[in-house]
């Protein structure tokens, strides 16, 4: 529920900039873009370099099996 109000209030401000006539800077498709005032658009900075695929490792994880201690 949280996440999805973020979003919506990130949303909300972002069209809200756009309407007060303010610069307005984000991401879209992996490049920094900055809107002016009159509807100009920018492209500041190509981001693609900054986005990384994570190497995983393929292990399987098992549990030790318990011995017991006969007393």
């Amino acid at each position: 529920m949280i996440p999805k109000l973020a979003v919506e209030a990130f949303a909300h401000a972002f069209e809200q900039a756009q309407v007060l006539s303010v610069d307005v800077i984000y991401v879209d498709a992996q490049q920094l873009v900055q809107k002016n005032k009159d509807g100009e658009v920018t492209i500041l900075k190509d981001l693609s370099d900054a986005y990384v695929v994570p190497k995983l490792k393929h292990t399987v994880l098992r549990r030790n099996k318990k011995h017991e201690v006969m007393a």
